[in-house]
């Protein structure tokens, strides 16, 4: 096991550096010009010479080697840079940001598996009926209403009473509590939900089909345990694996939905240092993603084995 990890690792070190190369490409190619957000209004009445002094400073004239050059070798020493805006280490950043990100994406995630693995159990139990048919319809509305919308949709439905009713704040963190959680989490795990509820089913129905779950029932075993033991068992593979592969679209969802409910997490962020060309910031918690990204992979492929004893990684 401990040589699978190491081999995976290595294979996955040119993956990890083509995605940084493309990261520092578009950033490097990003209009705008950060020294005026650095500067601010007084961008325009200060000397030239003060305003090339300051991107000699950051580093913004240097050619695009030798910018590359550094970021890959301060990202060696597992250093993000500074924050041009904030003057802030972009690693303090994160750290400050990244529970409360990792807060929402766990709202959504027990959200999206207890409703769609839920769903997809109960839909394959009740094949070809009124069940299956309304449970695979909902699955496929929220798969096709995108996450910002349903975001929308729920403020104007949920938090007051003139169109709907007033059940949840608007939007506002307050310390990240349950109740200002509750909403963005639903909005948050409705996708991974319609997602896991078809896969789920379809898992669900190939494995009743197999031989041995037919003789489980034929033995007489009770049906809870021919459901959980035999059939649901054996049939979470590919639930796992899509259960991790939108662990990592949680993240990428999350920057739509912390703008939209105000939440001060690692997605909000993104936005605010897009806006203000704060260019350390967003590359710093692009490649952390694509870290997530990578290591949800890795555990995924590890899960295999526990969950079936006959897959082994020599």
């Amino acid at each position: 096991m401990t040589k699978y990890v190491v081999r995976r690792l290595v294979q996955v070190i040119p993956t990890l550096w083509g995605v940084l190369t493309i990261l520092f490409i578009i950033a490097y190619m990003m209009p705008g010009d950060p020294v005026r957000a650095v500067l601010g209004e007084q961008y325009n009445r200060l000397d030239p010479s003060v305003v090339e002094a300051t991107k000699d400073e950051l580093g913004l004239n240097d050619p695009f080697h030798v910018r590359y050059a550094e970021f890959m070798g301060e990202l060696l020493t597992l250093d993000l840079g500074y924050s041009f805006i904030l003057k802030q280490s972009v690693a303090d950043i994160i750290g400050y940001r990244l529970p409360r990100t990792l807060q929402l994406m766990a709202g959504g995630l027990f959200v999206g598996v207890l409703i769609g693995v839920t769903a997809g159990v109960l839909a394959a139990e009740r094949q070809n009926s009124w069940v299956d048919y309304g449970l695979m319809v909902g699955a496929m509305i929220g798969v096709s209403i995108p996450v910002f919308w349903q975001g929308l949709l729920a403020q104007l439905f949920l938090t007051q009473d003139k169109y709907g009713v007033a059940i949840f704040p608007v939007a506002g963190y307050e310390g990240g509590s349950i109740i200002h959680m509750i909403l963005p989490s639903l909005v948050l795990g409705t996708s991974l939900s319609a997602t896991l509820a078809r896969v789920t089913r379809s898992a669900m129905l190939e494995v009743r089909a197999q031989d041995y779950v037919r003789t489980a029932r034929a033995k007489g075993l009770p049906y809870r345990v021919t459901l959980l033991r035999h059939q649901f068992r054996n049939a979470l593979i590919p639930i796992i694996t899509i259960i991790a592969l939108d662990i990592s679209a949680l993240f990428t969802g999350s920057i739509v939905i912390e703008t939209i409910f105000s939440w001060p997490g690692l997605g909000r962020a993104v936005v605010v240092a897009i806006e203000r060309r704060d260019t350390p910031v967003f590359m710093g918690i692009l490649i952390f993603g694509a870290l997530i990204f990578i290591v949800m992979n890795l555990i995924t492929d590890l899960l295999y084995a526990v969950i079936n004893p006959r897959i082994r990684y020599e």
